[in-house]
């Protein structure tokens, strides 16, 4: 039930920002960070973050999705957006994937949330998506608790 919640919560974010402005400042403009913390009974510390960004409307196909460290589509050279200035979708979904990885250790760093590191649990990859779900290598302390309250159950 906790995971759904923290999925809603990332498919929330990601629908308030897709019916944000299509002005061309926009669609190049900063991506939006959602970072949601959860602490279980048994002092197991869970994240959900999410990195979305608002892409161009030509070919707004998916990029791929994954679970798992390194999820997503693979291999198969060839196709693609290619040649014209356009970009490599695999690039960009490859770009956006690292970006996730150090905003998100930066996020962690910033608020102490796992301070022992973190073991990536599923990883979801999509065209102007990333979310990682992560649980922390330590148990919540008193002042975790304090810190980081739960969101209504």
């Amino acid at each position: 039930m906790k995971n759904i919640i923290l999925i809603s919560l990332s498919i929330s974010a990601l629908t308030l920002s897709g019916c944000s402005s299509n002005s061309p400042k926009r669609q190049g403009g900063m991506p939006t960070e959602v970072f949601v913390t959860h602490i279980k009974p048994d002092a197991s510390k869970i994240f959900n973050y999410s990195l979305i960004k608002k892409m161009p409307n030509q070919g707004q196909g998916q990029m791929g999705k994954g679970r798992g460290k390194g999820g997503g589509m693979h291999g198969g050279g060839g196709g693609g957006m290619k040649g014209g200035g356009k970009p490599n979708m695999s690039q960009m979904k490859d770009k956006m994937q690292e970006k996730a990885h150090k905003k998100l250790n930066q996020k962690l760093a910033q608020t102490g949330y796992c301070r022992e590191g973190y073991m990536e649990l599923e990883s979801y990859f999509e065209r102007g998506l990333v979310t990682i779900k992560g649980e922390c290598n330590e148990s919540a302390t008193t002042e975790d608790i304090k810190t980081f309250p739960n969101s209504e159950d």
